[in-house]
């Protein structure tokens, strides 16, 4: 089966990658997220990487809910241009997404109703078959501290110790629903720590770090899945071998990257 392999969007789908794409011969698109722009919330997030205070409280409710719509609205264009390519979608959120969770306070609709809307598939913690293929979808994203990579107080110290049990237990969740591993799929947003995630962006206050999921690590060396669909990093575009299985991260869309991969022989293009 050829698959698409598209993520980190940002709110840009490129007309020349889209009208390229349509030229293209493909069964299936599977993307990873960041279908959002989240420019203006990434960068009030690194203006304030070291205050205590949550964005909306930084912002203001008002500035914050108006953000939040723009990124909504964002999200609604992109799953549009993908819905013309006329191919079956199944995607997972990433980080830059906006979660009905996140919005409904505001009576906004995230990305859980867009797809439902749009007959998207949305895989958070489950799993969806396509031929003999298992696509194992895992939405989210821990976030720097929850990983360790910044500093933390006791009590944030007590959240974080729930937040990674949480994230550990869908882990088990999820595979736990998988048979055969060789014809999986593992379709995440984030790269598992130490592939593909070094950060090579001066401004981010992590630049030289790997900044990767080490329970995905632990999950993809214990079960192998055969392929591993990844994004995060815009830094990369690329294809590595993790033990026996084969993690590929597209590139961002919004650059008019992606890759098109067949999952019998494991060859990939890349679209660059």
């Amino acid at each position: 089966m050829k698959i698409l392999a598209i993520g980190d969007f940002h709110g840009k789908f490129p007309d020349k990658l889209r009208n390229k794409l349509k030229k293209e011969d493909f069964d299936l698109i599977l993307s990873s997220g960041d279908l959002a722009d989240s420019t203006t919330l990434r960068n009030l997030e690194f203006k304030n990487w070291h205050k205590p205070e949550s964005l909306e409280d930084i912002a203001g409710k008002n500035d914050y809910k108006h953000i939040l719509k723009k990124m909504v609205l964002s999200m609604k264009k992109v799953l549009a241009d993908l819905k013309s390519l006329n191919k079956p979608i199944i995607l997972v959120y990433g980080n830059s997404d906006v979660s009905d969770e996140e919005v409904k306070k505001y009576n906004l609709g995230g990305i859980g109703r867009l797809c439902k809307s749009n007959k998207i598939i949305l895989l958070k913690t489950n799993t969806s078959h396509v031929g003999d293929l298992t696509i194992a979808g895992f939405s989210g994203y821990r976030g720097a501290m929850s990983k360790g990579l910044t500093k933390s107080d006791k009590k944030q110290k007590k959240q974080i110790i729930l937040i990674n049990k949480n994230w550990e237990q869908r882990l088990k969740k999820l595979f736990k629903k998988i048979k055969f591993f060789d014809k999986t799929i593992f379709l995440i947003h984030d790269a598992p720590f130490g592939c593909l995630d070094k950060v090579n962006y001066k401004k981010s206050p992590l630049n030289g770090r790997h900044v990767g999921d080490e329970y995905f690590l632990k999950y993809i060396r214990k079960y192998h899945p055969r392929l591993v669909f990844c994004g995060h990093m815009h830094e990369y575009q690329g294809a590595k071998k993790l033990g026996k299985s084969l993690v590929i991260n597209p590139g961002p869309a919004s650059e008019g990257k992606c890759a098109i991969v067949d999952s019998e022989s494991l060859k990939v293009r890349f679209y660059k």
